[in-house]
């Protein structure tokens, strides 16, 4: 009886919390972002309205709430306000949080989620320069790459070369032209040629006899 009477309290904190955010959203996405992160956010008024609760499962849980506000897309003024509405139901519930607790439990939702905006940006980033975005194709055979993928660790560039590299191969490509940072180029080189593509860093010198002059209009 008494356990049910707790999960009682814990939903009714839960929905007053929620009803409070849907209040201050600013963006439509906002209101479903309040619904996505609503598992965290239980965990969060569970662990907030239990006073011996351990701080860094708190904090731990207050990053989780921030990262899945950025992942729904929340405003940041949402993720910079939401523990404002936790604090206020628990304050009616006669459960009085310390102001020090309250102020490191939003820096970790606010580091959550600025985390989680940064990791997506990086992501974003690193698209860029999959393949076959980061190519040109300068004839049927051969491919122009920049090789500028931006993670200075060892296995993420080895296994971006990779996906470049079979992709360019199920292309049909047998020659590529690598331009870019050396560490990133060396790499892309290296199992390019694995898989049998010649590589080169600059395309071959034509002589002028090759230009088509007489194609040229005369003025």
């Amino acid at each position: 009886m008494k356990s049910r009477q707790i999960e009682s309290g814990l939903a009714s904190l839960l929905e007053e919390w929620q009803s409070a955010d849907d209040l201050r959203a600013i963006l439509p996405a906002d209101h479903a972002a309040i619904r996505a992160a609503e598992v965290p956010r239980a965990l969060v008024i569970e662990l907030l309205s239990r006073r011996e609760s351990n701080a860094r499962d708190l904090y731990n849980a207050c990053a989780r709430l921030g990262r899945s506000l950025a992942d729904a897309g929340a405003s940041p003024s949402l993720a910079a306000t939401t523990l404002d509405g936790a604090v206020s139901a628990l304050r009616r519930a006669s459960i009085d949080l310390d102001s020090a607790e309250a102020a490191a439990a939003r820096a970790s939702l606010i580091e959550g989620y600025v985390a989680a905006i940064l990791d997506a940006e990086r992501s974003a980033q690193k698209k860029v320069w999959e393949y076959p975005a980061c190519s040109v194709r300068l004839d049927e055979k051969t491919l122009a790459i920049v090789a500028a993928y931006p993670d200075d660790d060892l296995e993420s560039l080895a296994n971006w070369a990779a996906r470049v590299a079979l992709g360019a191969h199920r292309d049909g490509v047998e020659r590529v032209i690598v331009g870019g940072s050396k560490a990133v180029q060396s790499e892309l080189a290296h199992t390019l040629g694995l898989i049998g593509i010649t590589v080169a860093d600059r395309l071959p010198a034509r002589g002028w006899l090759r230009i088509p002059f007489w194609k040229i209009p005369r003025s």
